[in-house]
């Protein structure tokens, strides 16, 4: 899927400077990787977010693989390049997927919720959180019981600010 079918002009001109910024056999490559724009959590929380994955705290996030099963959408995977946009809308940088997990929310283990970069770092405090966000969406996604729920886990490194 050509970048440019899915993303808006201020995402594209953002993605044009990504891949200008590469080596020509690099560039080659870029024609067949998935990207898509869009923000962290919800507008409230993304630029908190956006400045963990910043200073390098934060290197993954999770959302439930019902999520995207429930409205059709194609689910993650690794190589997917991900345009970062603050609570504006403004790209502010570039993630590229470079491994996913899946775990049920009751097996989620610690070290993910270390790599979310978020809180206290506790396994505790990421299922609280992640239990807040996903409460109110759960009925629509057709889960009835949060802790049998598929957790899809993207870790990230940064490739374009």
């Amino acid at each position: 899927m050509s970048p440019e079918s899915i993303l808006k002009p201020l995402e594209q001109a953002h993605w044009q400077k990504y891949v200008d910024a590469l080596s020509a056999s690099q560039k080659e490559k870029m024609n067949e990787v998935f990207v898509s724009a869009g923000y962290a959590g919800n507008p409230q929380i993304t630029d908190e977010l956006l400045g963990l994955y910043l200073c390098g705290r934060k290197t993954a996030g999770s959302s439930l693989m019902e999520d995207f099963l429930s409205c059709g959408e194609r689910l993650p995977q690794v190589g997917d390049h991900w345009i970062y946009l603050d609570s504006s809308g403004t790209p502010r940088c570039i993630l590229k997927t470079e491994k996913i997990v899946v775990n049920k929310f009751k097996d989620v283990p610690e070290e993910i919720a270390v790599a979310e970069g978020e809180g206290d770092l506790s396994l505790a405090y990421w299922k609280r959180v992640h239990s807040e966000l996903y409460m109110p969406f759960l009925k629509t996604w057709g889960v009835e019981n949060l802790d049998e729920a598929w957790v899809l886990t993207e870790f990230f490194s940064i490739v374009y600010r």
